[in-house]
């Protein structure tokens, strides 16, 4: 299974979070970050806005969804609170 991630990402104007993008054996995912998970994942930027929060985690969060690709989900991939702590 090849899959990589574009590095683009928008922020989501339903949920605030952020949806980007990863490239599976040709096939576009949608990945999901909650509002929850992007202040979660690093506590000590809680106060950052949800872009600066997924830039600075950005490596983190295309790590939970390649596992969680590799695991089985298909699009949309949700990343929650539960997914970014420890």
């Amino acid at each position: 299974m090849n899959i990589t991630f574009s590095g683009n990402y928008a922020i989501n104007p339903t949920t605030f979070g952020i949806n980007f993008e990863a490239n599976v054996d040709g096939n576009r995912f949608v990945c999901m970050v909650s509002t929850d998970a992007l202040q979660d994942i690093d506590p000590s930027n809680a106060q950052d806005s949800a872009e600066q929060q997924f830039i600075a985690n950005q490596a983190s969060f295309d790590a939970i969804a390649e596992t969680k690709i590799r695991a089985g989900a298909t699009s949309p991939i949700a990343i929650n609170s539960s997914d970014v702590r420890a």
